[in-house]
């Protein structure tokens, strides 16, 4: 009877054993970086944080090695097979037609509802970032295709849609925002999930340069930085952002601007607009 007890036990001391190790399969797999890999890369691939990927890794930085084996959360794995939330009425992106739905969505305070998912539920400090964290490892590809020239309007109109909301360091609401988490709401809007700092964000996307600017190009400034300020280009040599300046709230400047004109760094943008249209 002693005997039937320590082998019922070992039983299900195996079973249990196999259960948590079926649990760790599915909670996470491991992905191999490439040469040319970079977190933000990552990121955008499995639709995951690059916060999540550095937790989930006990990263430190951004550094990466080629045949390094980095673990992708399992919730990031789900996201990744669902579509990427667009707005009201679209299909294959923002629909046009509804520009002025939006804006009175923006003016009316509507829109306030619909964007508080809290990117950043906690403060985050850009300052944090060391100095030298630059565009290296630039990426050269586009992260999507608009669908029309009134699509990337749209965006223009929708940017236009935050001036006068306050700036606040580590927000991303309408009710206070910074300045790269300004822009990652923005193209959230338009199906782009971008990392979270300025710097992160000048490393994805195609480099262009300053006399080929376009609408909803992203513009890059140093400050006490390499790379420590964003905005989004708007046409006329104008681009909108969260200024943490004297005025503390997203606004229009232009690039000209001696301050901007002697800090400006690059610019990337994000998705392209097929010829002819």
């Amino acid at each position: 009877m002693k005997k039937r007890r320590i082998f019922l036990w070992m039983g299900l001391t195996v079973l249990f054993a196999f259960f948590l190790l079926c649990q760790v399969g599915l909670a996470a797999e491991q992905y191999k970086v490439k040469r040319g890999d970079s977190l933000a890369k990552i990121s955008q691939k499995f639709h995951v944080s690059i916060q999540d990927l550095r937790d989930a890794n006990h990263l430190q930085g951004n550094a990466l090695k080629p045949g390094e084996l980095l673990v992708i959360p399992a919730s990031s794995r789900a996201s990744a097979s669902k579509p990427p939330k667009k707005l009201a009425g679209a299909k294959g992106g923002a629909d046009p037609a509804k520009a002025d739905d939006v804006m009175a969505g923006i003016d009316s305070g509507d829109l306030a509802g619909e964007l508080e998912d809290d990117l950043s539920s906690s403060a985050f400090d850009e300052t944090n970032l060391a100095d030298g964290e630059t565009d290296q490892n630039s990426g050269s590809d586009l992260l999507g295709k608009w669908n029309s020239l009134p699509e990337r309007q749209l965006l223009v109109k929708v940017t236009k849609g935050f001036i006068g909301a306050p700036y606040r360091l580590g927000g991303s609401s309408v009710s206070g925002i910074d300045c790269s988490g300004f822009v990652k709401k923005i193209y959230q809007i338009f199906d782009i999930i971008l990392p979270r700092t300025a710097s992160e964000q000048s490393r994805i996307g195609k480099d262009v340069s300053r006399g080929e600017l376009e609408a909803g190009d992203l513009v890059f400034f140093h400050t006490r930085r390499s790379i420590g300020h964003v905005g989004i280009y708007i046409g006329n040599n104008e681009f909108v952002h969260a200024s943490s300046g004297r005025a503390r709230k997203v606004k229009i400047d232009s690039l000209y601007e001696p301050y901007y004109n002697k800090r400006y760094v690059k610019a990337v943008r994000l998705k392209g607009l097929d010829e002819g249209m």
